[in-house]
């Protein structure tokens, strides 16, 4: 009978959130550039992108380890 292993519960709930960081800093870009398409309002479409980079950056930080590798 194989043995089983023991399951990290929390690295791979950091992976998972981290993920889910991901995704919404891509959304966030994503807002922003359909938000701001034709304004001329360059200031707030930048923080907003910024802020949607911060957190996809926190996200890909969180989320590079794969808890199934080791």
């Amino acid at each position: 009978m194989p043995r089983r292993k023991k399951v990290r519960w929390l690295a791979w709930l950091v992976y998972f959130i981290g993920r889910g960081f991901e995704l919404a800093g891509l959304l966030l870009v994503t807002w922003a550039m359909f938000l701001f398409f034709g304004s001329s309002d360059m200031r707030a479409m930048l923080s907003l992108t910024a802020a949607g980079l911060f957190v996809f950056l926190i996200g890909w930080l969180m989320a590079r380890k794969n808890p199934h590798s080791g």
